[in-house]
């Protein structure tokens, strides 16, 4: 496929409230396999303009959502949690991309996947010092329906 073509690719299409409904979803099922309560007060949904390969913006009104949520979790039990959230996300089918775990006194657990349908990415971070959890849902870019694609 030529550069152009790629470009030019149709995105696929959804509502920013469908796109943070589906998000708000896989975080709180992340949260169930964790064993974890999502605190509501920490919820940030943050919706940007879709940036192409060449720096390129369109207007046609594509966007990208990066939905976080903590969890309040003792450190020594985030390495379990995250091992759990894994099991679950490759029951469903996503591709793990990353899973570490550092040790020490700034020990983190950091897992990341790619979901298999509409390629959802999540990553869950765990900071012992902090004794909480982030979880992070990441769309792709997206064009809301109704919208015609800008062609570059």
């Amino acid at each position: 496929m030529s550069e152009k073509a790629e470009i030019n690719k149709p995105l696929p299409k959804m509502s920013k409230e469908e796109a943070e409904g589906r998000a708000r979803d896989v975080t709180h099922s992340m949260a169930r396999s964790a064993q974890v309560e999502i605190d509501e007060k920490t919820v940030k949904p943050n919706y940007t303009k879709c940036v192409g390969k060449n720096d390129e913006v369109s207007d046609d009104g594509r966007f990208v959502l990066q939905y976080d949520a903590r969890a309040p979790l003792d450190g020594a039990q985030h390495e379990q949690a995250v091992r759990r959230i894994r099991a679950a996300l490759e029951r469903r089918g996503y591709d793990i991309g990353t899973h570490q775990v550092a040790k020490g006194p700034d020990a983190t657990v950091t897992l990341t996947a790619k979901g298999p349908a509409k390629r959802f990415t999540v990553a869950v971070d765990g900071f012992r010092k902090r004794d909480e959890m982030v979880l992070t849902v990441m769309t792709p870019c997206l064009l809301p329906p109704g919208r015609q694609q800008q062609q570059h």
